[in-house]
């Protein structure tokens, strides 16, 4: 009986952090794979930093690259935007799967303890 108290101890408390600690790396590692701090930092700057300079250019020219550079900033964040709400969709998916997992684990135990109340039912 002693070993079963110690396995349940276990189970809800150094088993249930150690999994919350692997369940936030997931979610660390999403945050970085699809680099949200950067692309939070960086959502107004042009793509891949794409700027041309003014300096000694005629009016004419520079609303020209002005044009361009702004064309280049709207595509960055039109870019970063899609790699944001793609993110959101992971997150959320992996937000329900971690979740799932936290009630199955709680749970799982009483599982057990009702296999065996169950399986000891029908031998008799």
């Amino acid at each position: 009986m002693q070993i079963f108290l110690d396995y349940i101890e276990w189970w809800y408390s150094y088993g249930l952090i150690r999994m919350l600690k692997y369940l936030r790396a997931f979610i660390l590692v999403l945050t970085d794979t699809f680099s949200v701090r950067i692309c939070l930092t960086t959502l107004f700057a042009p793509w891949k930093r794409d700027v041309v300079s003014t300096e000694g250019m005629s009016l004419q020219e520079r609303f020209g690259v002005w044009g361009g550079n702004m064309i280049a900033r709207m595509f960055g964040f039109v870019i970063k935007s899609i790699t944001l709400l793609i993110f959101l969709i992971c997150f959320s998916v992996l937000l329900c799967f971690e979740v799932s997992v936290i009630v199955i684990w709680l749970l799982l135990p009483m599982l057990l303890v009702e296999g065996i109340v169950f399986g000891i039912m029908y031998l008799r």
